[in-house]
């Protein structure tokens, strides 16, 4: 199934089906804030495809080689998988072991957005091989045709240039572009709007509401400095907060951090209810760090869900600043408001599909700011890198020789 906007509805109708007809239906994604996520929208758990398959002592999930590697079997007559374009052939080689030729597998991905950090480009090949039954949503409802996201994200996903102002009318005032090609003014239009601007229009708050995005770790408009530039005007330096340097980063009390891999292991507490406790942060969750204890060498988070975790200063490799995050990092996750920095990189990163998903991430409110001639590159920009997989052409010689018998 290849998603554009009204995943989530059909997600919920699919489990109702079949629960209706007594099956057992199992929800899965390929990163914990995509399992989050999918738990949130549909209201039945959702876990990670490797937590699902007990791949929990594979410390690095992207590349799992070791295709001879044991898993757990899925008791499931369905199983439904979100977010199937970050899957990539290790673990979709994983995914299936585990199942059984019975179970019903129901994917649901789209092929627009970024492809797997790992090889192969399963959705696309599967799609591709036509011989995977497949719904694709393009029908823009008259709901979603009010919003300019979701038409500048179909713009962009036809090689089209954002709306012409004389094509907004009547549009719900939920995209702003700002076609800045300074540097400086960018970054001083993100604190501004990170600061004051936002919460004066809409009432909206930085660490609730708000997260920038941006193609690229390195440079000036990179998340290794737009963090320092975010961290010193929404939590500065204080004699009232403790800090820990790490590497070239500091944690400070009151900072927005990101789990950047999976932890099967830590231990949470519920910070209402302390009976209710649990294993397991992951890739993708977002916290705020509540204490640093320099002499117990620890840090306390307070994650999603009032979950709170207590990381050793060992462990802060983890830990990534997350006032702002890259497109790729932001995949599997939506946001309310968006600011998404159009910055100078290399082309094999300025791409169609790293807009259309960066554009894809906001709920309520985006703001794109930068340079006006990059938006275009990237919008006419569909050189991927080249990835040669077998899949599709496996999969229809197996076709082949099926209807031949």
């Amino acid at each position: 199934m290849d998603q554009v906007h009204g995943k989530t509805t059909i997600i919920k109708f699919i489990i109702e089906i079949f629960k209706k007809d007594s099956k057992k239906v199992s929800l899965c994604a390929p990163t914990g804030r995509a399992a989050k996520r999918m738990t949130e929208t549909t209201g039945e758990e959702a876990k990670t495809i490797h937590r699902l398959l007990e791949l929990v002592n594979i410390q690095d999930e992207n590349y799992l080689e070791n295709i001879e590697t044991d898993v757990k079997n899925i008791n499931s007559d369905v199983v439904i998988v979100d977010e199937m374009s970050m899957v990539d052939m290790f673990l979709m080689n994983y995914l299936m072991k585990g199942i059984s030729s019975t179970t019903k597998l129901v994917l649901v991905g789209d092929i627009n957005q970024l492809a797997s950090v790992g090889p192969g480009l399963v959705l696309q090949d599967l799609i591709e091989s036509d011989i995977i039954p497949t719904v694709k949503l393009n029908t823009i409802f008259r709901q979603a045709a009010q919003s300019k996201i979701i038409m500048n994200a179909h713009n962009v996903n036809s090689g089209v240039s954002f709306l012409k102002k004389e094509e907004q009318k009547g549009l719900k005032n939920d995209f702003f572009y700002m076609n800045i090609s300074n540097t400086n003014d960018i970054l001083e239009n993100v604190l501004s709007l990170s600061t004051s601007r936002l919460k004066n229009f809409g009432d909206y708050e930085f660490f609730k509401n708000i997260q920038v995005i941006t193609p690229t770790r390195k440079g000036n408009l990179g998340i290794k400095e737009l963090n320092k530039s975010l961290q010193n005007v929404l939590n500065p330096p204080s004699q009232l907060k403790r800090e820990k340097h790490y590497g070239d980063t500091i944690f400070r009390e009151g900072d927005k951090v990101m789990q950047i891999k999976n932890n099967y292991d830590i231990g949470w507490v519920n910070k209402e209810n302390s009976k209710i406790i649990g294993q397991g942060i992951f890739n993708g969750e977002f916290g705020i760090i509540r204490s640093i204890d320099n002499s117990e060498k620890t840090i306390k988070i307070e994650f999603d869900d009032d979950k709170e975790a207590c990381y050793e200063f060992s462990d802060l490799e983890q830990l990534d600043l997350a006032y702002a995050i890259t497109i790729h990092k932001s995949q599997g996750s939506e946001f309310d408001v968006v600011i998404l920095v159009i910055s100078s990189s290399s082309p094999k990163l300025l791409t169609r599909n790293l807009l259309y998903t960066g554009i894809t991430r906001a709920k309520e409110l985006l703001i794109v700011i930068g340079n006006g001639k990059i938006l275009e590159f990237m919008i006419q920009n569909v050189h991927t890198k080249i990835r040669n997989t077998g899949l599709k052409e496996k999969l229809k010689r197996l076709d082949n020789k099926n209807e031949g018998e």
